[in-house]
């Protein structure tokens, strides 16, 4: 199981990414603007109707997620930030 993190608003992302998960600095400052892109989608389904209902159907619906992947081998979630300026 992965450590728990503390949760910080998306305005505070590129200075969060500085440190490492123990708080030291990183030793190479990461500019996330720098980082290539990159996307995801995963699906948020729900079951429309009865679950013991044959007839009730599955709805999906998209979930876009965005990634800034670094030089430096670091992969962020940036889907709050993108577009934040």
């Amino acid at each position: 199981m992965a450590p728990l993190t503390a949760a910080f608003p998306p305005s505070k992302l590129e200075e969060q990414i500085q440190y490492l998960p123990n708080g030291k600095r990183r030793k190479q400052p990461v500019n996330l603007k720098e980082c290539e892109l990159k996307e995801l989608v995963q699906y948020m389904c729900d079951l429309d109707g009865p679950v013991k209902d044959p007839k009730s159907k599955v709805q999906c619906e998209p979930v876009l997620r965005l990634f800034r992947k670094c030089a430096n081998g670091l992969t962020v979630e940036t889907t709050g930030w993108e577009g934040e300026e």
